[in-house]
């Protein structure tokens, strides 16, 4: 349980920061921590949109509430699929592909060219929500998609968290209400840890949330390539 709570406090504090990171970072950590994949998946989804309707409001400003729509219904044909198939797969399997998609991810985004931004277009972000909500109700690594799509198209750092954290309350929403409704939920007794986890990670969020903005461009961009690529290095090895 210390292990749990520090380690959702550090995915907390990484996701204030960068915006998306929790999960990627909380996913190893637990795991690691002796947390199984189910439980996992539960914490980071239910942290995550706790810590990011706090963020949405703050950033409320510098929304795309366009693409944010995009991003969150795409997702739902997404979660579906996760949630009615993720007993067919291993939960090892699971944790290889996605690590994975995270490794893959990182890549792209430090081998891109660091002064060309693409454009998030509704096709590539219909793309990055579909495989967003696949992700999340199978693994919780809903944020890597999405991610990548909105730091390859460069947008300001503050609509670049606040995008996320809009999508973070749709998808983690959708995907809580049905892996809960597929009777994926089975956690035994998650639920009397759970408010600790989240304080945990609501501490940890607001320390990082307050240092957003006092970043240089260039290191917030390669933070998040860095983050992205260590962290689907260790969820694969950690399979």
């Amino acid at each position: 349980m210390v292990l749990g709570a520090l380690a959702v406090a550090l995915a907390g504090l990484l996701g204030g920061l960068t915006g998306f990171g929790a999960s990627l970072v909380g996913t190893p950590l637990l795991l690691l921590s002796g947390f199984p994949l189910p439980e996992v998946v539960v914490i980071n989804l239910v942290t995550t949109m706790i810590t990011r309707v706090a963020v949405l409001h703050r950033e409320r400003d510098h929304v795309t509430w366009h693409r944010v729509a995009v991003l969150g219904a795409a997702s739902l044909p997404g979660a579906v699929v996760g949630a009615l198939t993720v007993h067919l797969v291993p939960p090892h399997g699971l944790r290889i592909m996605a690590g994975v998609v995270v490794v893959l991810s990182g890549v792209r985004l430090l081998t891109r060219p660091a002064n060309r931004a693409r454009p998030a277009t509704a096709a590539k972000q219909a793309v990055a929500g579909l495989l967003g909500g696949y992700l999340s109700t199978t693994t919780s690594l809903n944020g890597a998609p999405p991610a990548v799509l909105l730091a390859a198209a460069k947008v300001p750092p503050r609509t670049y968290i606040a995008d996320l954290a809009g999508y973070f309350v749709v998808t983690n929403g959708l995907s809580l209400i049905l892996l809960t409704t597929a009777g994926e939920v089975a956690v035994g007794d998650l639920w009397s840890r759970l408010p600790v986890l989240v304080a945990a990670a609501v501490v940890g969020n607001a320390v990082g949330s307050r240092l957003v903005g006092r970043m240089p461009r260039a290191v917030f961009d390669r933070a998040i390539a860095g983050l992205i690529l260590v962290s689907g290095v260790v969820t694969t090895v950690g399979a």
